[in-house]
Formats: structure tokens, sequence, C-alpha cells
């Protein structure tokens, strides 16, 4: 769970926006995504993985790991909005090493750091203790996020999507640009200059 960064990212977003004179109703209006139907995608993935589990369980990590992917690419799709690369990148961390290894890599070094508990962060489906044999542990959950009320361990993906939601927010609630008058409508407005007789 990334509770704690995700409530931080939303409100550094909010705080950014407002700071800027945004406002949340310009949020969606100012966000023009493209190919939606990759979201129905995932959920099918997701939905695959949870069935296709009970027969074989690394197959639900497998297929999640495959739908965040596919979000990963939604994200990269809408890489006009600001701060979805970021998401883009981040998404496609923790699905790379959710695949390779069948499980979340957990740190429990880093929980110890960040005072959490351990069978708390291992208590969440395919989460696992990183060992010896984990392949790119660096992009398990690592980084400990020592904020109260609730103490948590994040990877590195998790704080790219925090950071890519934050700027997304943040720059998202500024007022919409309106568009350009084109340059003959402007010089169809100016009156004509009379001319002095002399």
């Amino acid at each position: 769970m990334i509770v704690t960064l995700v409530l931080l990212a939303l409100g550094v977003g909010l705080l950014i926006g407002y700071v800027r004179g945004g406002r949340l109703r310009w949020l969606l209006l100012g966000m023009p995504l493209r190919r939606n139907r990759l979201l129905l995608t995932a959920l099918g993935l997701s939905v695959l993985g949870v069935l296709g589990g009970w027969v074989w369980q690394p197959l639900l990590a497998i297929m999640s790991g495959l739908a965040w992917l596919t979000i990963a690419y939604y994200a990269w799709v809408n890489r006009a909005v600001q701060g979805a690369a970021l998401v883009a990148f981040g998404l496609a961390a923790n699905s790379l090493v959710l695949v390779l290894n069948a499980a979340v890599p957990v740190s429990l070094d880093a929980a110890e750091r960040a005072d959490a508990d351990p069978a708390q962060l291992l208590e969440p489906a395919f989460h696992t203790p990183a060992a010896a044999d984990t392949l790119l542990p660096w992009l398990g959950k690592t980084v400990p996020v020592a904020f109260p009320p609730r103490p948590e361990v994040v990877s590195p993906g998790d704080v790219a999507v925090a950071a890519g939601l934050a700027l997304a927010i943040g720059m998202g609630m500024r007022p919409p640009r309106r568009p350009a008058e084109p340059e003959h409508a402007v010089e169809e407005e100016k009156e004509p200059v009379p001319k002095v007789a002399v």
C-alpha cells in the first residue's frame, strides 16, 4: 500500500494548483485524454489474473504486472498531460519487477528504517521479502516513508507515480487557454485609417 505517499502527492498537487490560481473544475477540462479503452484492457487482464490465480497462483502477479504495464502505456500515450510521463515510467518499473519475480519484493531493512510493521507490508497479495535471488531488488519496495500516522515502504516506481500525479493535478488546475484568434479576423476588426487630404 502507498496510502501515505498518494495522500501526500494529492496534497502537494492541490497546493500547487491553488497557489497558481487554479480551480478543481478546470482539472478534467485541461486533460485531453486519449485511448481510454486501454483502461478496460487493463481491467480485463486483472480479472484474468484473479481467475487464473485459482489454478496457478503466480499467474495473479504476472497478469497484474501486465495490467500495470498497460496503464503505463496509457499514461505514455497521454504524455502531453504534464506528469503523465512520470506515471508511465513509475508503473512500468513496478510492473517489470513484479513480472520478473512473480511478486513485489519488500526490503525488511527499509521497513525497519521507516519503523513500519513488516507483517503489515507483506500482507497484501504477491508481496514477499527481498532475498538474494530477487531480480532487480532495487525496483521493489526499498524506499522508507516514515510519515505518521502510517509508516510505509514504497518503490522508486511508486515515488515516480506520486510525483507525476502531483504534477498533473497542480498543473492541470490551471484555467483553460483560449484559442488564439486568426490574424485575418484581427485585421478585419481594425478600422481603416482615414486619409488626410493635402
